[in-house]
């Protein structure tokens, strides 16, 4: 018999996220807390309502892709460019530090117990997984505060999508090397064309996009041209290029 629980967590979902959303911005925080917060309190940790499920999971890949998107409708690549040097000064301190102290923490706790290869990269592996900035919550609480767009703000967003496509990568290179089979240069090549695909794709698709913004002016079905455009590029860079698919979603300008 097929089941139609999905539907009731959909519902639970939307209801307490909004009800905790509104509570966290009673308290002057960020929306997302609240968001948060509820997730795991509905989730395994605590009361178990919630269980992952591969439609609950889609759904939150989807929606975890418009966000990245959104935010790089928002990028203003002129206030990047500004605030570069400062940018790419935090994304190499906050990429440093982490791998650094999760490399040296693993490898004491662990050293001796298993081969050194294997040991170095499982230090590794644990270094750079700490690496991550959960760039999604950072756009959306920037949004909410009003700042994603000031020259703070800007910075913040600049070292985090550095500082995630170099954990990204560094990621894919170093899980290529636990892979029977797998060519690191493969992989290195594979990462290469990729900033080499979404540079060329972004050129062609800003002129696509002007034009038809003349043609259509700001009409709905320019926007429908963007999701798909979005969808596409994601599918695009988990397939063939074995990239993350919110890598290059903040380039969507």
């Amino acid at each position: 018999m097929e089941s139609y629980d999905f539907l009731l967590f959909v519902a639970i979902i939307l209801l307490s996220t909004k009800i905790f959303s509104l509570l966290s911005q009673k308290v002057n925080m960020p929306q997302v807390v609240g968001a948060l917060l509820v997730g795991v309190l509905l989730g395994p940790s605590c009361l178990n309502i919630l269980h992952e499920t591969d439609f609950l999971t889609k759904s939150a890949e989807i929606g975890v892709i418009f966000l990245m998107f959104l935010a790089g409708l928002d990028t203003d690549f002129d206030d990047l460019k500004a605030t570069g040097k400062s940018a790419v000064i935090i994304a190499f301190v906050g990429v440093l530090i982490p791998l650094g102290s999760g490399f040296l923490t693993y490898f004491l706790f662990f050293h001796g117990e298993r081969p050194d290869t294997m040991i170095f990269l499982e230090s590794t592996f644990v270094g750079i997984v700490l690496t991550a900035t959960s760039v999604s919550i950072t756009v959306e609480t920037l949004r909410e505060m009003g700042k994603l767009k000031g020259k703070m703000g800007t910075s913040i967003l600049g070292a985090a999508i550095i500082d995630d496509i170099l954990g990204i990568i560094a990621l894919t290179v170093i899980t290529s090397f636990t892979v029977p089979g797998v060519e690191i240069m493969v992989v290195l090549l594979k990462i290469f064309l990729f900033f080499v695909f979404i540079a060329v794709c972004g050129f062609f698709v800003f002129r696509l996009f002007r034009k038809l913004e003349i043609v259509y002016g700001t009409k709905r079905r320019v926007a429908i041209y963007a999701v798909v455009f979005c969808l596409l590029l994601s599918y695009i860079s988990e397939v063939y290029f074995g990239v993350a698919d919110i890598t290059g979603l903040i380039s969507q300008d």
